[in-house]
């Protein structure tokens, strides 16, 4: 039949041919293909020696098989990069100059995977001598031609591939180490006969051992030096069969030029933050920021440019101006938190932070300041005013954070530059009232008093003589009841209850112990009988954690922020080199060192009398004290 509309059909034809590519059916062959981490040319020998390293044909079959889905019991591929050629025994003189395995070869396996990353073979067609001509680069070829002189056509999908991703391992070969030799003649040729002449030429009692060593006659032929250490290498060199991801990021000021090299535009300024790594009495906390520091700050009021960067960018003024901010923020707050000092610092002068409170403060690595930022001169140990600037660290366990509907419930961070709610002062929503989860999980104590109850304890506390490195001013006592409420309402209100249990709250607040192994029961651990049950019965020196009845997924710890934090403290800049010297009459002996072995009868009595001072004083009056065990049987 004809048509008056032909023509233009051809028309609409030829228009959409040009403009879309041309459509293929993947109704294809699947074939199978194995990923070789070397360098195999197309050449038949090339092919064969890679697919003899995995033990031949038959194994390579065997592996890539269709009809079983892989699963745990999957041996995968052994790749050996040393089994290029057929086995041999190295120790048999008639064959040494064949090719000798390492002592402690192990392959790398590869897993097949299967429909999960699809490929397809494309046949390219191209005019004759293309490839040659652009040094057999096919994506160069195919740019050098017309559409219209090439030809693409899909011939097959590979649906099963096996991949090798493990890393190789050092190997090392010992074939002229009579050790070695001896140990391959006989444990590693599994025969018990060969195991049992070793066996038997080994002395019962060799009195001098090290004349093996001496005489050992070496091998000059080789052409690696020897040694005359008999000692076997480890099987394996590294402890990982996967290569560590490290979340590389690229350097975000380096551009790529057309030639391929990079070239980073701008420059870096490095901060000199002081960092003290020490909480020794000895300690003088410092006064003034670090030398290097100080010489290039005056070198930039001298010419009113900050080394490093350039005139135009204004750099110096924009410091001078956070640095007022930061003197301003200081003599309100000589603790603060950097997250919450995001908040304060205007946006043009940001950029400028890190120098700024480089210049003004000073931080702790360790203990209950850690990672906040000191005014210089202001030494936290030195009152208890400075108790309420300690840090504490809450976080919610992966395992809670897998539910959709808590991780709604979280707040999301602030953005790295925003204006705080409150002028002159931290956020309110850094502020934990028991009524909405903060926005920063690491929390001073001072901006844990909105809520009532750990406000009622924060009033009866009872501050230390002297602050120590992991409590800092308060009791253990203390400290454990604040942290068992925000571990307790925080978790409620991750998982969207925002009704406490007041009966909860009231026992928090009412702890005798900080840990709950430590309480008397008062007889509840006797069954009918009046014996102990020693299943409940524990030593409070044995529990390393708090054994808290709820804490609903939260616990006190460092969120990932925190921890970047300490690695950037540990890597950054010079440390405070502080010399200990503490005579061992002024070191307090901590309660958990306590070793009932090598204590005195003085020592146990002291013990006694913290728990039961009245038989402390019966055990003084009627015991002498203590006999050695082995006298009993005199």
């Amino acid at each position: 039949m004809e048509s008056n509309d032909t023509p233009a059909m051809e028309d609409v034809s030829q228009a959409v041919s040009s403009k879309y590519a041309r459509y293929h059916t993947l109704d294809l062959p699947r074939i199978s293909s194995v990923e070789f981490p070397l360098a195999i040319s197309t050449k038949k020998h090339s092919i064969v020696r890679a697919i003899e390293m995995c033990g031949g044909i038959e194994d390579v079959k065997q592996a890539l098989d269709n009809s079983t889905e892989p699963s745990v019991t999957d041996k995968g591929l052994e790749l050996f990069l040393n089994n290029g050629l057929s086995p041999v025994d190295p120790w048999d003189d008639a064959t040494s100059s064949a090719r000798k395995p390492f002592f402690n070869e192990h392959p790398i396996i590869g897993k097949r995977v299967p429909f999960r990353d699809d490929s397809i073979v494309l046949k390219i067609t191209m005019p004759e001598g293309t490839l040659e001509k652009n040094g057999n680069d096919v994506a160069k070829a195919l740019r050098s031609l017309d559409s219209k002189d090439v030809c693409a056509t899909p011939v097959a999908v590979v649906n099963n591939t096996i991949k090798f991703r493990e890393m190789s391992d050092f190997q090392v070969i010992l074939d002229n180490v009579p050790a070695a030799r001896e140990f391959q003649k006989s444990f590693g040729s599994l025969d018990w006969q060969n195991i049992k002449k070793f066996i038997d030429s080994v002395p019962d009692n060799d009195s001098r051992p090290q004349d093996n060593i001496n005489n050992i006659i070496l091998d000059r032929s080789v052409k690696s030096p020897n040694c005359d250490f008999q000692l076997p290498p480890p099987p394996r060199f590294s402890m990982v069969g996967y290569p560590l991801q490290y979340k590389y990021k690229g350097n975000p000021f380096a551009v790529k030029k057309e030639n391929g090299d990079h070239e980073v535009k701008g420059s870096y300024l490095k901060n000199y933050q002081l960092f003290v790594h020490d909480m020794s009495p000895e300690l003088k906390v410092p006064v003034e920021p670090q030398d290097k520091l100080l010489e290039i700050y005056n070198q930039a009021k001298q010419s009113g440019v900050y080394p490093g960067t350039k005139k135009e960018s204004k750099f110096f003024e924009a410091l001078e101006e956070c640095l007022a901010i930061l003197r301003s923020l200081f003599e309100k707050r000589p603790i603060w938190v950097k997250r919450h000092l995001d908040g304060l610092i205007p946006k043009n002068v940001y950029h400028t932070l890190k120098i700024a409170l480089a210049l003004l403060s000073y931080r702790f690595t360790m203990g209950p300041w850690r990672n906040t930022y000191i005014k210089f001169g202001v030494d936290p140990r030195s009152s208890s005013e400075y108790a309420k600037y300690q840090t504490e660290y809450f976080k919610i366990e992966r395992k809670l954070l897998e539910s959709a509907t808590v991780r709604k419930n979280i707040p999301k961070p602030p953005p790295l530059v925003f204006e705080s709610d409150t002028k002159d002062g931290i956020d309110s929503r850094f502020r934990f009232d028991g009524t909405r989860i903060p926005w920063y999980l690491m929390l001073q104590i001072d901006l844990l008093l909105d809520e009532p109850n750990i406000a009622e304890v924060y009033e009866k506390v009872e501050y230390l003589d002297k602050p120590n490195e992991v409590t800092g001013w308060f009791t253990a006592l203390d400290l454990a009841k604040i942290r068992r409420i925000v571990k307790y309402e925080l978790g409620c209100m991750v998982q969207g209850r925002y009704e406490f249990n007041k009966y909860k709250l009231k026992y928090f607040k009412s702890m005798l112990f900080f840990k709950e192994s430590m309480m008397n029961n008062n007889g509840e651990n006797t069954d009918v009988d009046g014996d102990t049950n020693m299943d409940r019965d524990k030593n409070p020196d044995d529990i390393t954690q708090d054994d808290d009845e709820e804490n609903n997924g939260v616990e006190a710890g460092e969120d990932e922020e925190t921890l970047q934090e300490k690695e950037d403290a540990e890597s950054d800049n010079m440390k405070v080199s502080v010399m200990k010297d503490i005579s061992d009459d002024e070191q307090d002996e901590p309660e958990d060192d306590f070793d009932v072995n090598n204590a005195t009868f003085q020592d146990i009595i002291g013990k006694i009398r913290r728990l039961d001072p009245e038989l402390a004083d019966k055990y003084s009056r009627d015991l002498s004290g203590l006999v050695n065990i082995a006298k009993l049987y005199d």
